[in-house]
């Protein structure tokens, strides 16, 4: 058994990361700037570890955790998630994800912690040169870099600087790149939240007819890469896509999905791009699943987005009821 630190612990994807942690039979030490949602105490279920708060603003605060509480295994998944906010804001990039991430890989340093895991995003990735696309897909070629803002070159900035460690000291870096992450408890306001919450209340939902296609990757899935990447044999890769690897969802296909899916819900299909600002279209494609399954041994909770989307379904209405 291992005592891994998470930080961003109290959020969408730490939530489903502790659990999954702790269903490895770890001890996770859970770092955040902000106290358990009730959505996240029901996805941690039980008693939720104690919590410590830090963050960007509080890094005495995790210098204290990793100092005190000694952990083999920092994953840190706190960031700044909003790419269109950070499209034109290269300050703010920088001070809320690289800043606080170099900090964090420094205290691990000084520390002597063993393994560093990095949330870190597909958006890092220029237009797709090739699919499936892999871990040695270019994230800067001669004409243009990260096509994801500066959300995605802050996170490019941050793999950087984490496999920069890795070379230079012993630490050992594994970094994950999750792709259109869904499910109980996603907090960004666009996409399935509104349809899937929209018809466990029984509202008319609206489902736009263009935009990029996506992959939508249960937030199961994410958690258990993590998870897995925490312990992983030292001789894995060294990054590791978050996806499904299968072929991406139209939006006309997720609209039909949602009406196979919830056969009563009211959906009304609008002529909207789901996609305005052009953040997400040329980095989305199908991503190379096979060494997160023959490295990590972590297969998909679910055959189908239906299966997935059902499943946020049950889950949300388990927690309003």
């Amino acid at each position: 058994m291992a005592r891994v630190l998470i930080t961003g612990a109290t959020g969408f994807i730490g939530s489903y990361t502790v659990r999954a942690v702790r269903e490895r039979e770890h001890e996770v030490v859970a770092v955040s700037r902000y106290d358990y949602r009730p959505e996240a105490l029901q996805v941690i279920g039980g008693d939720p570890p104690e919590l410590i708060r830090g963050g960007a603003m509080r890094e005495d605060a995790i210098e204290e955790a990793i100092r005190d509480r000694r952990p083999e295994v920092v994953v840190h998944l706190d960031a700044y998630v909003n790419p269109v906010a950070l499209r034109e804001d290269p300050l703010r990039a920088v001070e809320l994800n690289v800043q606080p991430t170099l900090a964090l890989l420094d205290l691990c340093r000084r520390f002597g912690v063993r393994r560093f895991v990095l949330a870190s995003t597909v958006a890092v990735l220029p237009s797709v040169r090739y699919e499936p696309i892999d871990a040695a897909h270019p994230i800067v070629t001669p004409t243009e870099g990260p096509a994801g803002g500066f959300y995605g070159v802050s996170k490019a900035v941050s793999e950087v600087l984490a496999l920069g460690y890795a070379d230079a000291f012993p630490l050992d870096v594994r970094i994950v790149r999750p792709s259109a992450v869904y499910g109980f408890g996603m907090q960004w306001p666009i996409g399935v939240k509104p349809v899937v919450e929209g018809i466990c209340e029984g509202r008319e939902v609206e489902i736009p007819t263009s935009g990029p296609r996506r992959d939508f990757t249960p937030v199961q899935d994410v958690a258990a890469v993590f998870a897995a990447a925490a312990d992983c044999a030292d001789d894995c890769d060294r990054v590791f896509f978050a996806g499904t690897g299968r072929p991406l969802t139209s939006p006309a296909e997720y609209a039909d999905i949602v009406r196979e899916t919830f056969p009563h819900a009211r959906i009304r299909t609008v002529d909207v791009d789901s996609d305005p600002a052009g953040v997400e279209s040329r980095y989305r494609g199908v991503v190379d699943m096979a060494p997160v399954r023959e490295q990590l041994g972590v297969e998909p909770a679910f055959a189908t987005l239906g299966e997935g989307l059902a499943r946020y379904a049950e889950d949300y209405q388990r927690f309003t009821s």
